[in-house]
């Protein structure tokens, strides 16, 4: 797997190239070419091609911002959402478009998706009458904005109709304020959309998982997603393994996930998981520390949310026990930090 054309190194987390390939394809439609969106980059359009080429999340971030500015566009992501394609995201998207139906297609994407293409994590939740499919950007620093999370929701809208030959309805939520462009765009939802809702998700009705795909094949389908395991492996020698867990050691509507979780979302057995971060002179217990941290002070400057909710959010059972934990990492208290 090759990473960024960058030379300096960086933490952000990684995202297939062809998502600047969809991003091109959307402005050029706006008559803004694809030099000069790349321009300074170091990027050159012919390896935006390269299907197992990815790049560092914060580059697409700039890409995003800077197709915003020169189409003059702050709807800009409804526009990339519609164009959406299952194939934006690359083996991922093949092996869940050739599944059996709808569920197998979403399994197959939460294994696979928030390992492969860190930026994201999706989570399939099944309740009696209705299923919600939740997003979370797993690195808020490195954000693409609400535009750029209401993308997603709606491409994956757009796939769903797209697999199924469907025209299929639901409710989208978002975690924003409803922005002033969005009333250009709203009838072209398929559906309702809620905003200042604690989860970003789409809701739709059980029946629509046992919906079958139109390219469905089971034999291709298995060695797809076997081939995704390869993939996965190969994400995991080239990158942090105490890293990659801390990515997917957190849920937005669930909290912190316990080693097991973690473990089974790795296809790995909990001791494995053990002794590979032993490897790296870690544990489960300072990964999932770390995280706390990271989020902690990413919250804190939220300065909308109460102490006590941002404990609760990190899993504290009251506020003194979170103002302990914070001065033992930065050596000073929550208001202070706030301050």
């Amino acid at each position: 797997m090759r990473l960024s054309t960058s030379s300096s190194v960086t933490t952000s987390p990684k995202i297939l190239a062809i998502y600047i390939g969809l991003l091109i394809d959307v402005i050029e439609r706006i008559n803004i070419s694809a030099e000069e969106l790349l321009e300074g980059s170091g990027i050159k359009p012919e390896q935006i091609n390269d299907v197992y080429w990815y790049v560092d999340f914060d580059v697409f971030s700039r890409l995003f911002a800077r197709a915003v500015m020169l189409t003059n566009e702050p709807g800009l992501g409804f526009l990339l959402g519609l164009q959406m394609k299952v194939s934006c995201h690359g083996l991922v998207g093949f092996a869940a478009m050739i599944g059996k139906d709808v569920r197998e297609a979403l399994e197959v994407a939460q294994q696979f998706v928030s390992v492969l293409s860190t930026a994201f994590t999706i989570r399939l939740s099944i309740g009696e009458e209705s299923s919600s499919l939740y997003i979370h950007e797993t690195f808020p620093e490195y954000s693409v904005g609400d535009s750029g999370v209401m993308a997603l929701a709606l491409g994956f809208a757009m796939m769903g109709e797209a697999v199924t030959g469907h025209r299929l309805e639901g409710i989208a939520e978002f975690t924003c304020t409803r922005p002033d462009y969005f009333s250009r765009f709203e009838n072209l939802i398929p559906g309702q959309v809620r905003f200042e809702q604690p989860h970003t998700r789409l809701i739709f009705p059980n029946q629509y998982l046992d919906l079958p795909l139109i390219m469905a094949d089971p034999m291709t389908a298995r060695m797809a997603r076997e081939q995704c395991k390869r993939e996965l492996n190969a994400v995991m020698k080239n990158s942090s393994f105490s890293r990659l867990v801390g990515e997917l050691a957190f849920d937005e509507a669930l909290g912190f996930c316990t080693l097991e979780d973690v473990a089974d979302k790795l296809h790995m057995s909990p001791r494995t998981l053990q002794r590979q971060l032993a490897q790296e002179d870690q544990s489960f217990s300072s990964v999932i520390d770390a995280l706390r941290q990271r989020k902690a002070t990413a919250l804190l400057k939220q300065r909308e949310l109460s102490l006590e909710s941002i404990a609760e959010k990190l899993g504290y059972t009251d506020t003194a026990n979170f103002t302990r934990a914070f001065k033992r990492w930065t050596g000073m208290t929550p208001r202070k930090f706030t301050d």
